[in-house]
């Protein structure tokens, strides 16, 4: 009788310990609503890219974000080890500026209000400003080295704008006395869709190029391009005019995609 008794009043404790702290709602603690959350991306800032987000909380497991980062104009980063992998042509002359609009929808699938693990769709608009890129041939008639070789120097700038749609997933915490502050780790993102790119520049040789050597030009550009990341170049999308000494590539279709991950954190107001 003693025992079930204890049983009893132990049950009765808790049930009551339980009804004081009453479980996590998005006004708990807040300065506002509580469903808004501002981040920062921790991991941008080392790849010369200044990232920030705003969460809004929608219901109990659903949340929508809207990204932007921006990089202001500089070298390509990890030019030199890109560098390694590609045919040759250097990028680091490349100058490269950039900006990028994410808006996201977050599923938390254990029912959290903004925190938790979750599954993310997304859609990114990315555009790209390239000035810089300076490459440096050796043309011929035949396509091959010789001695009749004439040097030509080429300068581009342009841009690449890019639509694509992704899916990943990742996890949040809310940390602190009043659960405000916010840790958000972006595990893996991966997104796929389609970029157009276009380049201009003047080129400069010491004499005039003949047919055969316009068609190794046009073929050593293609290949010059195409070692910028994730871009695809065909010859004939390559246009030389001789009389004005220009090189051109204009809206041309690629295919892109992306992977991304990051660390920020955020307060919720």
């Amino acid at each position: 009788m003693k025992k079930i008794s204890a049983l009893l009043l132990s049950l009765t404790l808790g049930g009551t310990l339980a009804a004081q702290t009453p479980k996590f709602t998005p006004d708990h603690g807040a300065l506002l609503d509580g469903k808004t959350i501002v981040k920062a991306n921790l991991t941008s800032p080392a790849f010369r890219n200044y990232s920030f987000a705003v969460e809004r909380v929608l219901t109990k497991g659903l949340g929508l974000q809207l990204g932007v980062a921006t990089m202001p104009e500089g070298s390509l980063p990890l030019a030199s080890t890109l560098d390694k992998f590609g045919g040759g042509v250097s990028l680091t002359s490349l100058k490269i500026k950039s900006f990028y609009l994410t808006p996201e929808l977050r599923w938390y699938t254990g029912g959290g209000y903004g925190h938790g693990f979750y599954l993310m769709a997304y859609y990114r608009y990315q555009t790209y400003n390239l000035s810089g890129y300076d490459l440096k041939f050796k043309v011929s008639e035949n396509g091959t080295s010789s001695a009749n070789e004439k040097e030509v120097r080429l300068a581009l700038s342009g841009d690449v704008k890019s639509n694509a749609l992704g899916l990943g997933f990742g996890a949040q915490w809310l940390f602190g006395r009043n659960k405000n502050i916010v840790l958000d780790w972006n595990i893996v993102g991966v997104h796929a869709g389609k970029a157009k790119l276009t380049l201009a520049g003047d080129y400069s040789s010491n004499s005039g190029l003949s047919e055969k050597e316009i068609e190794d030009l046009r073929k050593q550009v293609g290949d010059g391009v195409s070692d910028l990341p994730v871009i695809k170049i065909a010859d004939q999308d390559i246009k030389i005019d001789p009389s004005k000494k220009n090189v051109s590539l204009d809206n041309i279709a690629s295919p892109w995609g992306w992977i991304r991950a990051s660390l920020s954190i955020g307060f919720r107001f």
